[in-house]
């Protein structure tokens, strides 16, 4: 016989439900919030020879939990609740509402899933989005410095160029010296907490290519114009293993690049994308669009396809082309081929033929 267990995971408390079998009113259980305590329920149900199936939503611990829950029940499945809002509407709800619903469609086979990759994949994901954040966080300490600098007459750099080559941030050092006044002390510190900040984002890119050295479809994606390892890095990590996306339109929908659809009847509107899925994917892709359009013929032509001559639908094309490239690397993970400008031009003409 099998047991469907729903969890619903809190911080102090866990509650759980388990039901056998449609029209089981279900038996609950209450119990703490750590690991030993989940192991210990997951053995006590197992036993006899029942067939185990757990399920609880995806959190932050929810990679933790899995890892150590996986060899405690047949199948552990992780539930994603943002694609089963459905599931709540209802004038009723608590802990234990919730944990039967999540054992009741784990039963019917209703339960929207969510991918858990391997701990070192879950462990990469979290280094790329630290240095997405440290990225920001330099950009902010660098409009911080400008505005400072503007606010005391100097609205551009002492020396042509960038702001940030050598040589102006050598000036700005001998500003920041040149007195006591507190908007020097300010800036001074802004220069100093821009050092740490910069030597922070060198060393997680560091690590960060040491780690996509190691990966075989690295090189692969890197072999498209305009896409570099920052890129790669993203789409390889939260692609995990392609062959889980049955179609190119599923992959992209995975990264939120395909666009909404409201249908009804004879009325058909299509939208802006989804944007669901990581963003970090979705930024990086439309950076290096703009780059993999100069560089690639095929690309630059489809672009242009898209924009028509228009000036205000030159992003609408830049996602276009992420999509498009999103594509590509799809087809070249399956087939371990690098990138062919010919083949990719074949396609891209018939697409816009379509």
């Amino acid at each position: 016989m099998d047991k469907y267990i729903g969890m619903d995971v809190d911080i102090k408390k866990t509650v759980a439900c388990v039901v056998t079998g449609p029209g089981d009113p279900g038996r609950y259980r209450t119990i703490a919030t750590d690991v030993e305590a989940m192991q210990a329920f997951l053995r006590s149900e197992r036993a006899g020879g029942y067939r185990t199936q757990v399920v609880f939503e995806v959190r932050g611990e929810a990679g933790w939990f899995y890892d150590n829950l996986e060899g405690y029940a047949d199948e552990v499945v992780v539930c994603n609740p943002a694609q089963a809002t459905w599931i709540y509407r209802t004038s009723k709800k608590n802990d234990r509402i919730d944990a039967r619903k999540l054992a009741v469609l784990l039963m019917m086979g209703e339960i929207p899933r969510v991918h858990m990759p391997s701990k070192s994949i879950r462990d990469w994901r979290s280094l790329i989005l630290h240095r997405r954040v440290q990225v920001g966080q330099v950009t902010g300490v660098k409009s911080r410095i400008k505005a400072i600098l503007r606010s005391q007459g100097c609205g551009k750099p002492a020396h042509k160029g960038s702001w940030w080559k050598q040589v102006n941030r050598e000036w700005m050092r001998q500003v920041a010296q040149g007195g006591i006044e507190m908007w020097r002390i300010r800036l001074s510190d802004e220069l100093a907490h821009l050092e740490m900040m910069e030597s922070q984002v060198r060393s997680t890119t560091k690590r960060l290519d040491a780690y996509l050295a190691g990966r075989p479809g690295g090189k692969l994606l890197m072999s498209i114009p305009g896409v570099g390892p920052r890129t790669a890095e993203a789409v390889l990590a939260y692609t995990d293993d392609v062959k889980r996306f049955s179609s190119s339109k599923e992959f992209c929908a995975y990264f939120g690049m395909t666009p909404k659809l409201d249908e009804s009847g004879s009325c058909r509107r299509v939208g802006h994308i989804s944007k669901k899925g990581p963003s970090v994917v979705r930024w990086l892709l439309c950076e290096s669009s703009w780059i993999a359009k100069r560089k690639s013929p095929a690309l630059k032509a489809f672009f242009d396809r898209v924009t028509g001559g228009q000036p205000k639908r030159r992003k609408v094309a830049n996602v276009a082309v992420g999509r498009k490239l999103l594509s590509i690397m799809r087809a070249m993970l399956l087939t371990g081929e690098m990138f062919n400008e010919s083949l990719v031009g074949r396609i891209c003409a018939a697409d816009m033929a379509a």
